[in-house]
C-alpha cells in the first residue's frame, strides 16, 4: 500500500498545519506502507522533509506561486498549468492509493482535487485552519466538487466545521474532527512559578497579526492602567512578518517592561515553568496547540473566542473568554482575569484536568488508524 500526502502549505516552509500529517507519515514507514510527498520547493528544506526522505519516503518539491500569489485568483495561468503538469506526473509516476490534500487555510484550493477524480483515486481533506474570509462565487463549484468527492474531511475544531460549511454553501456528511499532536508530556505538571516579581503570561505562537492578534496586546497594554500594574507578557515564536512592527510598536509605546519578545523556544514546558498563563488574542484559529499545551500544564488561558478554544477551555472556570479579537474586548478578558489572579494556580490545575477528558493522549495513532482504514478500503 502506497500513501501520498498533498501539503498546500506557502506561507511558511514549514508550520503547525504539517505537524500532524508528517509524524503519521513516519508511523506508516515504520510499518512498511510506502508514502509519497508532495510539497512545495524551498530554498531551504525543512528539515522534517529531509528525515521523511531519509525514513524512505519520496519527496517531489513543486515549484508554486509563492505567499504572495494569494488569493488563488491571482494565480497566473501558466504557474496553474506548471502545478497541474507536475501533480499528473507526481501521481503517474507513484501511484498512491489513497492521498490526503493538507489544507493549512480552509481556503487553500484542493489544486490535486479534479486529478484524483478522473484518475479514481481516493482522497481525504484535512483543513487545519479557518477565518471569517469568504470564497468568491466563480470558485464555489470548484471548491464544493473537491469536498463532497473526498471520502473524508478532517476539521480540528467545530467552529472551522461550521465556517466551511458556511463558506461552501453545503453540508459536509463525512466531516469529522480530530485531534492535533501536542509538544509536551501528556502527564505535564511544571510547578507553579512565584509571583514575587510580577505575574508572567506568556503568548505562544507565531509573530503574524493577521491570524494571531500580537498588535492587540500593544493596544490594550499602553493604557495606563496596565502600566501600573505587576504584570508583564513574554512574546514566544518566530516571525512570520510582523517582529519588527512589534518591535517598534513596543518602543513607540514605551512597553518594554510590559512586553518583551523571547524568540522560539524548542521547550514548552520550560515556558510554563515560568510563566502563570497564556495569553492568545487571536483573530481565527485552527485548534491551536498553543491551548492544548497551556491546559496540560496545568496553567490559565485568557484568549478569544475562535477556533477550537470554547469548545476545550470553560469561560470563568478554567479560563477567560474575549467574544472576539477586539482590543476592548480583549482588555474586559483581560481585566477579568487580573481581578481573579489569585485563582489563577486553581483554575489551572482544573484545566489539565479538563483537558485530558477532551483531548486525545495519541492524536497521531488516532489518525494513522484513520487513515490506513480509509486506503485499505479500496484496495
Amino acid at each position: 500500500m502506497k500513501i501520498g500526502f498533498y501539503s498546500t502549505m506557502t506561507g511558511m516552509p514549514w508550520g503547525g498545519s504539517e505537524v500532524l500529517w508528517s509524524r503519521v507519515a513516519h508511523r506508516l514507514l515504520d510499518n512498511d506502507i510506502q508514502v509519497t510527498v508532495n510539497y512545495r520547493w524551498w530554498e531551504d528544506t525543512p528539515r522534517e522533509l529531509d528525515r521523511l526522505r531519509s525514513a524512505g519516503a519520496t519527496v517531489w518539491p513543486r515549484r508554486d506561486p509563492t505567499w504572495r500569489s494569494w488569493p488563488y485568483r491571482l494565480k497566473s495561468p501558466l504557474n496553474l498549468e506548471k502545478e497541474t503538469d507536475h501533480l499528473r506526473r507526481w501521481l503517474a509516476r507513484e501511484q498512491p492509493d489513497f492521498v490526503l490534500v493538507i489544507l493549512g487555510y480552509h481556503l487553500n484550493a484542493v489544486t490535486p482535487a479534479a486529478e484524483l477524480i478522473r484518475r479514481q483515486i481516493p482522497y481525504a481533506i484535512n483543513v487545519q485552519a479557518a477565518s471569517t474570509e469568504s470564497l468568491d462565487d466563480i470558485y464555489l463549484d470548484e471548491f464544493q466538487t473537491a469536498y463532497t468527492n473526498a471520502e473524508k474531511v478532517f476539521f480540528v475544531s467545530q467552529e472551522n466545521l461550521d465556517r466551511a460549511e458556511t463558506t461552501l454553501a453545503i453540508e459536509l456528511d463525512q466531516a469529522e474532527i480530530i485531534d492535533n499532536p501536542f509538544n509536551v508530556d501528556w502527564h505535564a505538571n511544571p510547578a507553579w512559578p512565584a509571583a514575587d516579581d510580577g505575574f508572567r503570561l506568556a503568548c505562544v505562537g507565531r509573530i503574524h497579526f493577521t491570524s494571531k492578534g500580537q498588535d492587540l496586546l500593544i493596544d490594550v497594554l499602553k493604557q495606563d492602567k496596565w502600566r501600573d500594574r505587576n504584570l508583564s507578557i513574554r512574546l514566544f515564536g518566530d516571525s512570520q512578518g510582523n517582529r519588527t512592527q512589534m518591535e517598534r510598536l513596543i518602543e513607540r509605546y514605551g512597553l518594554q517592561t510590559q512586553i518583551q519578545l523571547a524568540g522560539y523556544s524548542e521547550n514548552i514546558e520550560d515556558v510554563w515553568a515560568n510563566h502563570h498563563g497564556l495569553i492568545l488574542p487571536s483573530r481565527f484559529e485552527g485548534a491551536a496547540l498553543a491551548i492544548v499545551e497551556t491546559m496540560l500544564c496545568n496553567r490559565v488561558c485568557i484568549t478569544t473566542d475562535v477556533g477550537r478554544n470554547r469548545e476545550l477551555i470553560d469561560d470563568g472556570e478554567t479560563g477567560f473568554i474575549a467574544p472576539a479579537a477586539t482590543a476592548d474586548l480583549l482588555d474586559t478578558a483581560l481585566e477579568t482575569a487580573w481581578q481573579r489572579r489569585d485563582d489563577w494556580q486553581a483554575m489551572g490545575e482544573l484545566a489539565g484536568t479538563r483537558i485530558r477528558q477532551r483531548y486525545s493522549e495519541d492524536p497521531i495513532a488516532d489518525f494513522y488508524d484513520k487513515i490506513t482504514d480509509l486506503a485499505s478500503m479500496h484496495r
